[in-house]
């Protein structure tokens, strides 16, 4: 077993185990050729035999369903060579409550749909791509010195 990549950035990390197949192999894989037990999140294993990507799930190619076994559809051949990519979940912090609204600072660049509940403050420039949607009732407010200035004004509207 070998790390690739690391988790303390928060990045998520990937595990790899590799397993060579001997004449008393079956079809079921449960420890590494290190002898460590095989260890993986469903949904989130890629599985490899000979180097050729295998396709997981009940009547494919293996079936990866419990976290620390994988039943391939036939037995393995002598010295056929598994090689297992299990990659980490995690959840990102949820760093200004979508609930309760919050304060960013820096640059925002959003692509898609917000939908906001509450009052969000930004420090800097907000860049969206997508719609913004608000309820009826609600405005897009103008805080600053745009046309408070009289001169400003008169040109703008033409005066």
């Amino acid at each position: 077993m070998s790390y690739i990549g690391a988790s303390p950035d928060g990045k998520g990390s990937a595990e790899r185990f590799l397993f060579s197949a001997t004449a008393s192999t079956t079809d079921t894989v449960t420890h590494s050729d290190s002898g460590l037990a095989i260890s993986y999140e469903v949904n989130h294993v890629s599985v490899y035999l000979n180097g050729v990507k295998q396709v997981i799930g009940t009547g494919k190619d293996v079936v990866a369903s419990n976290g620390s076994t994988l039943v391939f559809a036939s037995n393995l051949a002598e010295h056929d060579v598994v090689e297992v990519i299990a990659l980490s979940s995690f959840q990102p912090a949820d760093t200004v409550s979508a609930s309760t609204g919050g304060t960013f600072t820096g640059n925002i660049t959003h692509s898609g749909t917000v939908t906001n509940s509450s009052t969000t403050t930004t420090t800097g420039d907000a860049t969206h791509n997508g719609n913004i949607i608000m309820a009826t009732n609600k405005k897009v407010q103008q805080r600053g010195a745009f046309m408070q200035s009289s001169t400003h004004q008169a040109m703008v509207l033409g005066g």
